[in-house]
């Protein structure tokens, strides 16, 4: 038996459960002594999975093992499963496997997921976490994705997260270049394996740089998660010729989905509270996406300054992408104007936001005197060359 085989049969036969229940909160000193040979991926369990639930439901309750880096850069489960939602087929090749969330949700909607990384260990670990999870359509290849397409191949659709962390200094990279595998040095070869690639990218990257950079770009996925923007994803089908479209998707924490522009444009419902004057934040992707002027159109709001990302509104839509305020108080902002304007309301904490603003939240903070928190927002921004103050609640307080 091999050393590998070794420490794959122990870490199967490991009842991770009894040992995170009874080492939690222990040093890895601790562990070393009683386990030398399995220390290392041990302690990271013990770090990792406290912070792992939320991220991986599914996963940590099958006691699934994790690294470091891998869960880092792993997609949540929540976004993993709608983007491998929106395609399917017979078989998915994923170049760049990493901790194995990706092929576990694409397992669910292909007969076969082929899974490339170069990292031994991981993949040992991925294979030991599809057994747990009683996935048997996954194959897991140690190897490079620039070896790899060499071979004989063919796939529905080829779907890659690249490692962008491939500085010495372990500095992301939020482009195309300097990615592992590099995506743009083989993207000619996958095109003639599979007629559907998937990118996974970095939510900071510019999407007129990836139309620039890429061709047959279908569409662009800028996908968040609560309202904080994730990823981006680029789908790109041999021979598409048309513009793209760009799509802003939201996902709650229960899994629930809202995209911009929806398949079918539905005009929104409104609130019984409508007739009020409320403040419109639209969630980062749609801002990313590009799409706000269009969605305040779509809205029939008002966004008074194209510059502003924020829009106002008499009427509350009860299903909005962002967040909802009702506004309590609007003036002309000035120091001595706003100073006055707390010491009457007795207010000494808010939650502040700028948008289009010269001065950063921390500094308004500081000038008067602000904690943070409460039921409060303060909005500070600038429309049509006027620096305005916004004082709102969240709608429905």
């Amino acid at each position: 038996m091999t050393q590998i085989e070794e420490y794959k049969n122990n870490l199967i036969s490991f009842d991770l459960q009894s040992f995170l229940k009874k080492y939690a909160g222990n040093s890895a000193m601790q562990v070393k002594k009683d386990y030398p040979e399995l220390c290392r991926v041990l302690s990271a369990q013990i770090a990792l999975y406290p912070g792992a639930a939320e991220k991986l439901p599914e996963f940590t309750s099958a006691y699934c093992y994790l690294t470091r880096k891998s869960f880092e850069q792993s997609s949540s489960e929540a976004v993993a499963a709608y983007r491998a939602s929106l395609h399917s087929g017979d078989t998915v090749i994923d170049m760049a496997g990493g901790l194995g969330i990706d092929d576990i949700a694409l397992s669910r909607s292909f007969n076969n997921v082929i899974s490339i990384d170069p990292d031994t260990e991981l993949n040992t670990l991925a294979g030991i976490n599809f057994s747990r999870l009683k996935l048997n359509n996954i194959q897991r290849i140690t190897g490079f994705a620039e070896q790899f397409v060499e071979s004989e191949l063919s796939a529905d659709l080829i779907y890659i997260d690249a490692d962008r962390r491939t500085s010495p200094s372990g500095k992301r990279s939020v482009t195309l270049h300097d990615s592992s595998p590099d995506i743009l040095k083989i993207l000619n070869r996958l095109f003639e394996i599979s007629p559907m690639v998937l990118l996974k990218l970095s939510p900071l990257v510019d999407i007129t740089y990836l139309i620039k950079t890429l061709k047959w770009v279908k569409e662009i996925r800028i996908i968040s998660l609560s309202g904080e923007t994730k990823e981006i994803t680029v789908l790109m089908k041999r021979g598409h010729t048309t513009a793209a479209q760009t799509v802003a998707v939201d996902i709650s924490p229960a899994g629930y989905i809202r995209q911009f522009p929806a398949e079918e444009l539905v005009p929104p419902r409104v609130d019984s509270n409508s007739g009020g004057s409320f403040l419109l934040e639209p969630a980062s992707c749609i801002i990313k996406a590009g799409l706000v002027s269009m969605y305040a159109e779509f809205l029939g709001a008002s966004q008074p300054d194209k510059k502003c990302v924020l829009f106002f509104s008499t009427n509350a839509p009860s299903d909005f992408i962002g967040r909802v305020f009702t506004i309590r108080s609007e003036m002309e902002f000035s120091k001595s104007a706003l100073k006055k304007y707390l010491a009457l309301n007795s207010i000494t904490k808010a939650n502040v936001s700028c948008r289009n603003f010269p001065v950063k939240p921390e500094e308004l903070k500081k000038t008067f005197g602000l904690n943070d928190g409460g039921d409060d927002y303060f909005f500070f921004t600038v429309l049509k060359g006027e620096k305005r103050f916004f004082h709102c609640v969240k709608t429905g307080q």
